[in-house]
């Protein structure tokens, strides 16, 4: 019976533990030509058209492997791989990827789901997983190329023109809208524009269209059943975080994936926008786009290490799960660091900013060609960023990331934990993160050589810098070093973890039924999982992982506290983003008569429990889209206030019961309480974690037949 249930269930080993990698992003197209017989048509051999074809594909990066297995990271984030249009738009091809015509199938420059599968098995093999960018808020140009053509698996379904005339008035969003919405482009980067009209021109879906829905749903769970670990979804900014909170979870029923969004806002103002980023990572990681210029411009430019300090404090402190997000220093939307910073010493600042960057709360992603210095000497920006790969292992800025890779593995602070500055002036800055009885300590100058004295709580002795052996003394609780000039040293301590601790939740948004990773140290040989105070069912457990069943909990708050026993004692209690299950992505509406403002939602459901923004439309609502239980009925509270500030009650109450659309009332629906739909753990379907459920089925006949031969024989 033991060997029966380690061979249906997966261990808490078989998944990444996402804080503990790095992730290596690639372009396909020009990464490396594995198979030139699929560059053409719009491919340019020379690689000096910019916007053309250059010849990467899938068959390159499996070629590549082991050079990305040399640099110590653990997953491989790829550009779109879906199948793009077959056309130039506006001057370009569409190499990049972002350009969707078909979800269901791989684009013929890059190869098909026979060579992604070959990908995702020989990457397992070097310890890496795959991580597929997805593109689920448009398809392609709408007035150009093929116009916002869509297929599903070949079959062509619309184009942008078709849809238009089939699309019809929202009565709540005053939206035309059939499969795509048709609301002209965005022109102001603000309210119902930035969600429901055309990005750059690209054919903006109607996610709450339920084929719509379903097909992107479809298209995702290719890739996840194909071996993908994860997903990045780009543009998440642009769509509704109700409709992403339905995506996910139904992804999240496959097993505990790895999937993070591109919330596209570039400052840490205190702005709606940056509000925005944090609701949405509540949710979801994102990527650590608003920090990325103060990086830059800190290293690559003037400004002070204090300034620089301050504003990332404070950024980190609204995230929930701030290790969880994900930085970089370089990436195919931004200038590279290299092209950007002209200066003498631009090399030795590119490695102090990509050393901090690796060692700032956050999981770090390497561009490729990061290691190579890879620039561009024909322009700066999109599409001068993406020049063709020159692969180099052994350069510097290699031996920095490899470095930094392998001490996330075993150091617990770097991967878990929490940031403060212990001294910062405009040329020095030193910061410490601990977890536990873990240690690591930051220091950079980018002035005059100093020698530099602090209070630190370390045991006496020596301590050697993880990159260069430079020494740092402790004695008595003061700490003295001495940084030269454009210097970055790093400094680390482990000792044996005497207690429970949780560091990471993967994923941190789930329902009853749903499986959570949860990585952290000290959690021994076994002991048991309380979430929302209810013994969860436990798949697998070791002294640093444990792969656990989400319960079903009775609750009306958003949050529920983790918390792990083990050798008598109580881990931290770490915060899980529960949903109730069988949900459905609904419009709810207001009507708007008599009231004005910016108005917010607050519900009875643990789905409603945190204040959702609602836009006012043309057509006399106030609307927002979130996920609610199919058929349950839920009642809400109205208030008015501004993101940032206190918000105000208005008295009114009203109800609904979950569905597609609610229009919410000011009488309790008269719903039978026998007609809400079962617990979710009937609704939702599970099954085995990324796997084909077959193979185990017949392994577990294999084993029974063997053991029904071995008793016949021995009888």
């Amino acid at each position: 019976m033991a060997l029966i249930l380690l061979l249906v269930s997966p261990l808490a080993g078989a998944y990444q533990v996402p804080e503990r990698g790095v992730v290596y992003q690639i372009m396909v197209d020009r990464f490396y030509d594995g198979n030139s017989s699929n560059n053409n048509p719009l491919y340019d051999p020379d690689h000096r058209n910019y916007r053309l074809y250059w010849g990467g594909d899938i068959e390159g990066i499996t070629e590549k492997l082991d050079y990305i297995k040399s640099l110590g990271v653990s997953m491989i984030w790829v550009s779109p791989l879906n199948d793009n249009i077959n056309k130039m738009a506006h001057g370009s091809a569409p190499y990049h990827g972002y350009w969707t015509r078909d979800y269901k199938r791989i684009d013929e420059h890059f190869g098909d789901w026979k060579d992604f599968k070959r990908l995702v098995e020989e990457a397992r093999k070097c310890g890496i997983c795959v991580i597929v960018d997805y593109v689920p808020n448009h398809a392609g140009p709408a007035t150009d190329g093929e116009f916002g053509a869509l297929y599903d698996n070949g079959t062509k379904i619309t184009d942008y023109y078709e849809d238009t005339r089939n699309a019809t008035v929202n009565p709540i969003t005053g939206i035309r809208e059939a499969i795509y919405h048709h609301n002209g482009n965005i022109f102001r980067w603000e309210g119902i524009q930035l969600k429901y009209a055309n990005l750059y021109g690209l054919a903006d879906f109607n996610q709450l269209n339920p084929w719509v829905d379903s097909y992107l749903t479809e298209g995702a769970r290719l890739f996840i059943s194909s071996g993908a670990c994860g997903l990045r979804i780009d543009a998440v900014k642009h769509m509704e975080l109700g409709w992403l909170e339905t995506f996910y979870l139904r992804l999240y029923s496959e097993g505990p994936l790895f999937i993070y969004g591109e919330y596209y806002s570039l400052s840490t103002d205190k702005t709606d926008d940056l509000h925005e980023l944090y609701r949405y990572s509540n949710v979801s990681p994102v990527l650590n786009i608003p920090i990325r210029e103060d990086l830059v411009r800190t290293f690559g430019f003037v400004g002070g290490f204090d300034v620089l300090a301050e504003k990332l404090s404070g950024y980190y402190s609204r995230f929930v799960y701030p290790n969880k997000e994900l930085n970089f220093l370089d990436s195919h939307d931004l200038v590279r660091f290299l092209n950007a910073a002209k200066r003498d010493d631009a090399v030795e600042r590119f490695h102090m900013a990509l050393a901090v960057t690796m060692t700032l709360p956050g999981i770090p992603v390497i561009y490729y060609g990061d290691e190579s210095y890879l620039v561009s000497h024909d322009g700066k920006g999109d599409p001068y960023n993406r020049p063709m790969m020159v692969f180099n292992n052994t350069t510097e800025v290699a031996r920095i990331i490899r470095t930094l890779a392998e001490l996330r593995k075993t150091n617990d602070a770097l991967a878990y934990g929490d940031f403060r500055t212990l001294y910062a002036n405009y040329s020095l800055w030193v910061f410490e993160r601990a977890f536990g009885t873990h240690r690591l300590l930051v220091a950079v100058n980018k002035g005059f050589p100093t020698t530099l004295s602090l209070d630190l709580d370390w045991p006496d002795g020596t301590y050697s810098d993880a990159l260069y052996g430079a020494g740092m003394v402790v004695e008595n609780g003061k700490a003295s070093l001495e940084l030269p000039r454009n210097s970055v040293y790093i400094f680390h301590l482990e000792r044996e973890q005497d207690r429970p601790l949780i560091g990471s939740l993967t994923p941190y948004a789930v329902q009853p039924g749903q499986e959570v990773l949860i990585a952290g140290a000290g959690f021994g040989d076994g002991g048991r999982v309380l979430i929302g105070g209810i013994e969860a069912r436990v798949i697998s457990w070791n002294s640093s992982e444990i792969l656990v069943r989400v319960p079903e909990i009775k609750t009306s708050s958003a949050w529920v506290d983790v918390v792990v026993e083990a050798n008598g004692r109580k881990s931290n209690a770490a915060r899980l983003r529960y949903y109730s299950g069988n949900e459905v992505p609904a419009l709810i509406a207001v009507n708007a008569t008599g009231l004005t403002g910016q108005l917010w939602l607050v519900g009875n459901i643990s789905e409603l429990a945190e204040p959702r923004p609602l836009f006012r439309s043309s057509t006399g609502y106030y609307f927002t889209v979130a996920p609610v239980p199919e058929g349950k009925p839920f009642s809400v509270r109205l208030y008015r206030g501004s993101a940032w500030g206190k918000l105000e009650a208005l008295n009114v109450t009203l109800y609904g019961v979950g569905n597609g659309t609610v229009i919410l009332t000011s009488e309790p629906p008269e719903t039978p309480t026998e007609t809400v739909s079962p617990t979710p753990t009937t609704t939702i379907t599970h099954r085995p974690i990324g796997t084909n459920p077959v193979p185990y089925i017949v392994a577990v006949l294999v084993v029974f037949l063997v053991v029904a031969v071995l008793w016949k024989r021995r009888g």
